[in-house]
């Protein structure tokens, strides 16, 4: 059986989408409905392999998809599904942290208990308004592509938080260890992403399936080949240490805290952002993402963190 998330192709025709400026598709964020003056942007996202730090995650992930779109997050609703009472107070303390750290407000939701789980789920809806939105209908042939942050921000934190005794064991040092736990913080991309509205046609967040998920999508949400070059693309010191004691890619890593940016002006990013590489181009082609000097990839890409959780005791072996 196969963990992760499920491609909305296997699913999309058989709802009643609709009614709505952008609506559910491959590469979209988040949804744009349309109200008197300006635009309403929703988005809902699951926290479901974190061991720890889900409340946190669940608002920063969310909300990370309405600043996609162009948006402050401005109000979140959490539905909190526990395994045990006990671990309520600290998933509470993350919700607040993130909410406190991003200026959103939590205007409702649901708590239970339920013998149904055996990890605690959250599920976070944010929500934004702005009197514009991006679009990938603004992408055109010749936009250079900008990644924004460093692959497996995310999925290093993670993996050092819930998993640093097996790193220990793998040899990885303690100080690595622990300077990826601060990580943490560099997941909210609101303040990066708002930073550079004025010099970018469309965003998209590394989410399950990493960065190279998130510029496949690109290109099938454009009709563009993305056209990449992975030796522009760098890769903080711990990441690299710690995805390579375990066998991980971190490409293919969950990245949220990670962006990509497509822009006619990629000088005017690195200008505001020290953490972006200038990775590669929008062309005419096929929807599907070239590496040069590898070749071309239409298929999606294997969540890195899902498969390492479900196989962990055996990476590194082989």
């Amino acid at each position: 059986m196969n963990f992760g998330k499920v491609s909305i192709n296997k699913f999309i025709y058989n709802l009643p989408t609709g009614d709505c400026l952008t609506c559910p598709s491959i590469g979209e964020d988040a949804a744009v409905l349309e109200t008197k003056g300006e635009y309403f942007i929703v988005h809902s996202d699951p926290i479901t392999e974190a061991k720890s730090d889900n409340g946190f995650l669940s608002i920063a992930v969310a909300c990370n998809d309405i600043n996609m779109k162009g948006a402050q997050c401005r109000w979140v609703n959490s539905v909190i599904l526990l395994s045990d009472i006990s671990h309520l107070d600290g998933i509470i303390s993350g919700i607040s942290e993130a909410c406190n750290l991003i200026g959103c407000k939590v205007v409702g939701g649901h708590t239970e208990v339920t013998s149904n789980v055996k990890q605690d789920i959250v599920i976070t809806t944010a929500m934004g308004t702005s009197n514009k939105f991006l679009n990938y209908k603004s992408v055109k042939e010749g936009m250079k592509v900008v990644l924004v942050g460093s692959p497996g921000i995310e999925g290093t934190w993670i993996l050092a938080k819930d998993y640093s005794e097996l790193l220990l064991e793998k040899g990885v040092s303690r100080e690595v260890i622990e300077k990826a736990k601060g990580f943490k913080m560099d997941i909210i991309v609101q303040q990066r992403a708002l930073s550079i509205l004025d010099y970018v046609a469309a965003m998209h967040d590394a989410t399950e399936g990493g960065v190279m998920q998130a510029l496949l999508e690109i290109a099938k949400a454009t009709g563009y080949t993305v056209l990449i070059n992975l030796d522009k693309i760098g890769l903080r010191y711990e990441t690299k240490i710690i995805t390579k004691a375990l066998n991980i890619d971190p490409l293919k890593l969950i990245s949220s805290g990670s962006f990509i940016a497509i822009s006619n002006h990629p000088e005017k990013i690195l200008e505001r952002i020290s953490e972006a590489y200038v990775i590669g181009e929008i062309k005419r082609g096929d929807s599907v993402l070239e590496i040069k000097g590898v070749g071309t990839f239409n298929q999606d890409f294997e969540e890195e963190l899902v498969k390492f959780e479900s196989n962990y005791l055996s990476w590194g072996k082989g």
